[in-house]
C-alpha cells in the first residue's frame, strides 16, 4: 500500500488512528441548537426564546474507496453486539486533503461515532482488490474542527 493511498479523494477517514477509507464527497457537517419559548405574564409583545440542547445531523460520507475490511468489520460487530455485548462507538477523524502542499489540512473530529447506514456500489468484475462504497452514514454526539486555517 502506498503512502497516502486516498490522495486522490478530498475526505480521509481515520479511525483508531488507521487510515481506513476515502471519500469523495461528505454531507451532514450541521449543529442546531433547540430553542424553548417561555411567555411571560403581562408581555405581551413578545416571548423569550432561550437556548436548549444541540443536536447534530449524521455524517454522511458519499462515493468511496477502501483497501480495507475495517468499515465492514465495524458494521458486523455492531450487528452481533446484542449478543456479545460488544462495545461499538469510535472517535472517527475526517481529513480534508491538503494535496501535495505541507500545510496541515483541515479536519473534523466526531465524538463517540457509529455507522448506521452503508450502501455498496453497482459491482464490476474488473479484478480491482479496492472496495468501493457508495454511501456511509455515521450517527454522532459532536465534531469539532481541528487544523487548517
Amino acid at each position: 500500500m502506498s503512502e497516502h493511498p486516498y490522495r486522490q479523494l478530498n475526505f480521509t477517514v481515520r479511525i483508531e488512528g488507521i487510515d481506513v477509507a476515502g471519500f469523495q464527497k461528505v454531507s451532514g457537517l450541521t449543529v442546531q441548537m433547540e430553542t424553548e419559548t417561555y411567555e411571560e405574564g403581562g408581555r405581551n409583545r413578545s416571548v423569550h426564546r432561550l437556548p436548549g440542547q444541540f443536536s447534530h445531523s449524521n455524517l454522511v460520507l458519499e462515493r468511496g474507496l477502501t483497501n480495507r475490511t475495517y468499515l465492514w468489520d465495524w458494521i458486523q460487530k455492531i450487528r452481533a453486539a446484542s449478543e456479545q455485548n460488544t462495545e461499538y462507538r469510535r472517535n472517527v477523524t475526517l481529513k480534508l486533503q491538503a494535496g501535495y502542499r505541507t500545510r496541515e489540512s483541515r479536519g473534523w473530529q466526531f465524538k463517540n461515532a457509529y455507522p448506521v447506514q452503508w450502501e455498496g456500489p453497482d459491482l464490476l468484475g474488473d479484478g480491482s482488490g479496492d472496495v468501493a462504497i457508495q454511501s456511509l452514514e455515521l450517527a454522532h454526539e459532536g465534531f469539532t474542527k481541528s487544523g487548517g486555517e
